[in-house]
């Protein structure tokens, strides 16, 4: 019997990206059981571009509109709360400007399988993600960590295109809902940035190990195909919400690796002067300064929230 698969999907004002997402959802070699779609309270037309689509007269799709903006972040919560009851084998989640490829959700599925030949039980699969000009995008970080021999075993599997990673962001992953049972939900109130980075490296620590899928292929349609950065950044808009960038790394660093940690805290202080002395920039400087107070600030929440996720005592 085939395991059922709920596509899990968070929007907010990208109706248009949407619709191609959703079809090409929908158009998928291995059909999945069930869509679930987060919408965060767009204003763009979303709901009346979904029934003129006709996905709102589908009986396995799921509509939920939120009262308010909960991010990427609670998005991702809310939706992964809800396609947990719903009692498929697997939730299949990605970002409203993400299209995948055809046969993307099969290679993923045809991935797992075949690790589980090899007595491997994946935490999740990641697909490969390019820009819209085959570029190279949201890359996750092979995981290192050596083998009972010493040795960092990343490309056991790479004759099959399978290569073992440490965390991944939202972006086409298929998470078995066993390993969301084990780790529970995103943190929600990172908001946006850095939710996807922490909870699959939650994953790979208490549920797993992770796998990258080659021959599973999405399409990321995002507005700046390029790496978060402050300094070449001029959106006023985004440049305000940049604090939680800062804020967010420095909360996950923390508690996962101390020694890592300390070396983003003191990258993030030289950067505060670069952004004073060489570009005489004091408001880039302050939205560094201002994210890693708050990561000093929010911290205990932080550490509760995980724990409890785990059920760790506190």
């Amino acid at each position: 019997m085939n395991p059922g698969v709920t596509a899990v999907v968070v929007t907010y004002n990208r109706k248009d990206l949407l619709i191609e997402c959703l079809e090409a959802i929908q158009s998928q070699s291995y059909p999945v059981s069930s869509i679930l779609l987060i919408d965060n309270a767009s204003t763009d037309g979303t709901h009346d571009a979904l029934n003129d689509k006709g996905f709102l007269k589908n009986n396995n799709f799921i509509y939920c509109l939120m009262e308010t903006n909960l991010g990427g972040a609670g998005g991702f919560h809310e939706g992964f709360r809800r396609a947990a009851k719903l009692k498929n084998d697997f939730i299949w989640i990605m970002d409203d400007d993400t299209v995948p490829e055809k046969n993307a959700l099969e290679e993923l599925i045809s991935a797992e399988r075949y690790l589980n030949i090899k007595n491997e039980k994946a935490s999740f699969l990641a697909s490969t993600v390019f820009g819209e000009n085959g570029e190279a995008m949201n890359v996750p970080q092979i995981d290192g960590r050596v083998a009972p021999n010493g040795y960092s075993d990343w490309y056991r599997y790479l004759d099959e295109g399978i290569v073992k990673i440490k965390n991944a962001t939202f972006v086409s992953l298929l998470i078995p809902v066993d390993s969301i049972k084990k780790c529970g939900l995103p943190y929600k109130d990172f908001f946006i940035w850095g939710d996807d980075a922490e909870y699959t490296q939650r994953l790979t620590e208490k549920a797993g190990r992770a796998y990258l899928v080659g021959k599973s292929r999405v399409c990321h349609k995002r507005k700046n195909a390029k790496a978060l950065l402050l300094y070449e950044e001029k959106d006023t808009g985004r440049m305000d919400m940049y604090h939680l960038f800062y804020r967010n790394n420095l909360l996950s660093s923390r508690f996962y690796n101390k020694r890592e940690y300390h070396k983003i805290l003191c990258s993030y202080i030289r950067e505060i002067f670069v952004h004073i002395i060489k570009y005489r920039n004091f408001k880039k400087a302050k939205i560094v300064i201002k994210g890693i107070c708050e990561s000093c600030f929010q911290y205990p929440a932080f550490v509760r929230y995980v724990k409890k996720q785990l059920k760790i005592d506190t």
